[in-house]
């Protein structure tokens, strides 16, 4: 048996039965007293549980960290205070860690008092952790690129859809064409039968074909381009079929 597919699977089983959630683990080591993140993954490591950020949560706090910065005369523009996001952050998402400091909270937030404690965590540690928490809630430069290059191919002409589909791609499949056909939402297909879920994916890629081929039959419509008032250049209102 494969240790590695084995590890894969239970870290992903781990994941779904903790929708919601955003579990981060930094190696570190003790110098002086103090507990900092290590660059050695080898190292004894610390973990922290934040609740995921959804596009409600990004909204809210982006909002309440951006303000009018003026940068020339009369000239304003808005400014998102990064520091003050990551502390927004800490306070409504950091729900519990290793760490021998206790995480209390009231209607959703830390306490005042709490935050004061989680302060006199070494700044690196928790910069660590909360730049963990950040790097799987947004999407890299790489993952962004791919995800334009396979977009591209998926809705070109004639496209025969992606071979080695990215993340995003296979999702937006998935999600966009079991939504349009049945209404289903994430979590609603995540419970499905997979049986069901098989047979009923093949019959969308056979009815997804019957609609290309009926698409390619059609006549094209072509545009007759005359000239108009003045000598403009306008396209024809009437449509040429060809016989």
């Amino acid at each position: 048996m494969s240790v590695v597919a084995e590890e894969i699977a239970r870290r992903e089983f781990q994941a779904l039965s903790e929708t919601g959630l955003v579990r981060v683990r930094v190696p570190v080591s003790w110098e002086h007293g103090f507990c900092l993140p290590a660059e050695d993954e080898a190292n004894e490591e610390e973990e922290a549980i934040f609740r995921e950020m959804t596009v409600a949560d990004n909204f809210v706090i982006e909002l309440a960290c951006t303000s009018e910065v003026e940068v020339d005369r009369g000239i304003k523009l808005p400014q998102v205070d990064v520091n003050e996001m990551r502390r927004l952050i800490v306070k409504r998402h950091l729900l519990e860690w290793t760490l021998p400091v206790p995480i209390e909270r009231e209607e959703g937030w830390m306490t005042s008092e709490c935050y004061a404690r989680v302060g006199s965590v070494a700044a690196p540690l928790l910069e660590a952790f909360v730049a963990r928490f950040e790097a799987r809630t947004e999407i890299d430069a790489d993952e962004r690129e791919r995800i334009v290059r396979q977009s591209v191919v998926l809705f070109g002409k004639n496209s025969h859809g992606v071979m080695g589909a990215c993340e995003a791609v296979k999702l937006f499949c998935m999600y966009g064409g079991f939504s349009e056909k049945f209404g289903l939402d994430r979590e609603t297909l995540m419970r499905m039968p997979y049986r069901e879920y098989i047979r009923l994916r093949q019959v969308m890629e056979k009815e997804s074909e019957a609609q290309k081929r009926e698409a390619r039959s059609r006549p094209t419509a072509q545009t007759k381009i005359v000239a108009g008032h003045g000598g403009r250049v306008r396209p024809s209102r009437g449509i040429r079929v060809p016989g």
